[in-house]
């Protein structure tokens, strides 16, 4: 890396010396007034010269750790009057300090992480791999708080993935002894296909009459009649109703029975009916808990947001359905860690009930790690230097 002082008579003066003399690829590291007007620190990287950073007319005073934005601009505003530039020109000169800042912290990151895989080679190893199964920063940087200080061989090739594992809460499935549950979830995850395993689990063991099917939807089309002929087929009653308040009032219809599943409307609508019907449900019957379904094939920011609106209903505990049709779980993964819900349930095929089983922690990172070596997932040194290099520099 080469560092040099440039003076110019203002800042768009000391910018254009720093660009004719390094190019484009030069960052800023410091800016101050002098009795010239500006002097700029700019350093470039000097990959095809030797390693050892040269450094030419470096003041004593002039630091070689980049300056906030902050100031930046006061060095700028403190300069002498007649360095004062045009309001556009300002702008200008401040979109290009912010693109050098961009610049700069890009490269101190990838600068980092460089000197993070020579230092500690297993853990930087870890955290390229939990990347590599599409876990979020956040959860891989608290995976690797846990990582094993001196690992051996064996530990570092699995350490983090049963620590990934261990984030991820389980419990019993929630109609193993009845009660009232409703499932909630984004349109299209799969919330009836869920309801029919349930029910038909349930009948496995126990008589028709110990159930009733609730589902409460009065704008999908063919809603009643899907109702219907899930009843029919599983040879149980069912009822439909329009709102939660049209339940209440008729809930005694379902007092008797020992388990009574509810098939709720998506959880796309205005926030507001969203909360309604957690109210109206929970006024109907004090005793519901309900399940958030989570499709193991949608996209972590969808996860995300369906977590975030299922709030007003305090879900008990998630599902996963469409797990074979995923081709990564790490957003799935690490919203389920984010969330702190327990995983329930697992659907991994169409067949009632056989494709539904109880969660396994350690089962779900295995199959996330396959799914990634089935499609080569790869994270590239650039990707991994922007994404830990600031944390790893920090922890220095």
């Amino acid at each position: 890396m080469k560092i040099k002082n440039f003076v110019g008579r203002d800042m768009r003066d000391a910018l254009r010396l720093v660009r004719r003399e390094f190019g484009v690829d030069a960052v800023i590291l410091s800016t101050r007034s002098v009795e010239a007007g500006v002097e700029v620190s700019a350093a470039v990287d000097a990959a095809r010269l030797p390693t050892e950073v040269t450094v030419e007319s470096i003041a004593p005073q002039a630091p070689l750790r980049p300056e906030p934005i902050a100031a930046v601009a006061e060095a700028v505003a403190v300069a002498p009057a007649g360095t004062a530039t045009a309001p556009a020109e300002q702008a200008a000169v401040s979109e290009e300090l912010r693109t050098l800042r961009q610049l700069l912290e890009r490269q101190l990151a990838a600068l980092a992480w460089n000197d993070f895989t020579r230092r500690e080679p297993m853990r930087a190893r870890a955290l390229a791999e939990l990347t590599e199964l599409g876990v979020g920063r956040d959860v891989a940087l608290s995976v690797l708080e846990d990582f094993p200080v001196n690992p051996t061989a064996e530990q570092a090739q699995r350490a983090h993935y049963a620590l990934l594992a261990r984030r991820i809460q389980t419990c019993d499935s929630p109609v193993e002894a009845g009660g009232v549950l409703a499932l909630i979830g984004a349109a299209g995850v799969g919330r009836t296909s869920m309801l029919a395993k349930l029910a038909r689990r349930w009948l496995l063991e126990h008589d028709g009459d110990t159930l009733a099917i609730v589902t409460i939807d009065d704008g999908h089309i063919g809603s009643a009649e899907q109702s219907r002929s899930l009843g029919r087929m599983l040879g149980v009653p069912s009822y439909r109703f329009a709102t939660a308040e049209a339940f209440a009032d008729a809930a005694r219809c379902v007092a008797a029975q020992e388990l009574v599943l509810i098939d709720t409307p998506a959880l796309s609508g205005d926030e507001a009916e969203i909360q309604a019907l957690a109210a109206g449900l929970a006024e109907a019957c004090p005793t519901l808990s309900s399940m958030l379904v989570l499709p193991a094939s949608f996209q972590a920011g969808v996860l995300e947001e369906a977590v975030r609106r299922a709030a007003p209903f305090s879900p008990r505990c998630c599902a996963v359905t469409r797990f074979d049709e995923a081709v990564s779980l790490g957003g799935l993964l690490s919203t389920v860690v984010r969330s702190q819900l327990p995983l329930a349930l697992v659907s991994d095929g169409p067949r009632i009930p056989e494709d539904l089983r109880a969660a396994r922690a350690h089962q779900l990172v295995a199959r996330a790690a396959e799914l990634a070596r089935e499609d080569r997932a790869h994270a590239d040194e650039d990707l991994l230097g922007r994404r830990f290099g600031g944390y790893v520099h920090a922890a220095a």
